[in-house]
């Protein structure tokens, strides 16, 4: 499971320095240069962090020797998993030192721009400081609604300031209790980004995102939800059939956040069941709904879900 969040977030941090300092920046031009310092960071960090794998990989070594009777290794494969094994050697030393780095850097920016009265630069580095920390100062890997909730604030705050009033996003919960039950971490913000780019950028006029928590006796339903483009029913269908099958897509033209959107609902099916998952209503020019359906996992419940990753 931790290998598919690191998955997960990784493709959103490959491309967050393009995403912030795209075309049409104006006076964001500094901004646009620390969320990239801080985006080429974390993707290093979470490359390096995959060294925490080194056991799975040693397994792997292990059940190799055990069935030479039934597969044959070539010389060059078994360089090549020698060499694998050296390099995530390196990089779990490595890792240990790269989330500090991203921190102190991040901090000292801030402290620069409070002595220097730059109050509005001090305000968005803390934001994008704490943004990071929720990314990968924490391993557990189910956070209360509550958590990815407030993560995706931030989110929406890194991109208001590039966008500025171009879009506003709403959240509405149907009781407060929804935000104590418990979610897989970074489940949320690729579904509000993907609805940024493939929905609100797309079309001209003011955008709105909205979050939307409602839960039954045995499950939480949240919607992601953007007034942009929409798709017509040919693109809806294959879209809801990959999600449907579970499938880890995506391809170049379509972005990075297609993958990431696609690996969050393969991780809630294979965390919880196929019932579960990720499904779309849409309509073109008219915007599109993204359903995320899970069991509802109170803090009794998340300790059986935690004993399985």
């Amino acid at each position: 499971m931790k290998k598919e969040i690191i998955i997960s977030i990784l493709s959103f941090g490959a491309s967050f320095a393009a995403f912030a300092a795209g075309p049409g920046q104006g006076d964001s031009g500094f901004f646009g240069c620390v969320f990239g310092a801080g985006a080429v960071i974390l993707s290093g960090y979470l490359i390096l962090a995959l060294g925490r794998q080194k056991r799975i990989m040693n397994f792997l070594i292990e059940e190799k020797k055990k069935e030479k009777h039934r597969v044959i290794w070539s010389g060059e494969e078994e360089k090549q998993l020698e060499l694998i094994k050296k390099r995530i050697d390196l990089y779990t030393l490595q890792g240990q030192i790269n989330p500090h780095f991203l921190y102190n850097t991040l901090d000292s920016i801030r402290s620069k721009a409070m002595l220097d009265g730059q109050e509005e630069i001090a305000s968005m580095t803390k934001i994008l400081s704490r943004f990071f920390r929720y990314c990968i100062g924490n391993e557990e890997s189910l956070v209360q609604i509550r958590e990815e909730i407030n993560h995706v604030g931030d989110y929406y705050l890194i991109q208001k300031f590039r966008f500025e009033e171009r879009f506003h996003m709403e959240i509405c919960a149907e009781s407060e209790e929804i935000y104590n039950y418990f979610i897989p971490r970074m489940t949320l913000q690729p579904l509000v980004e993907n609805a940024m780019i493939h929905g609100l950028e797309k079309v001209s006029r003011k955008g709105l995102l909205k979050i939307k928590l409602a839960a039954t006796e045995k499950k939480i339903m949240i919607t992601v939800s953007d007034n942009g483009a929409g798709m017509d029913i040919f693109q809806l269908d294959e879209l809801n059939e990959r999600m449907n099958r579970g499938l880890i897509t995506g391809s170049k033209k379509e972005g990075h956040n297609s993958i990431a959107v696609s690996n969050v609902n393969a991780r809630i099916k294979m965390t919880f069941g196929e019932e579960f998952g990720i499904y779309y209503r849409s309509m073109a020019n008219e915007g599109t709904d993204a359903v995320v359906m899970i069991p509802r996992i109170d803090s009794f419940m998340r300790v059986k879900y935690e004993e399985m990753q």
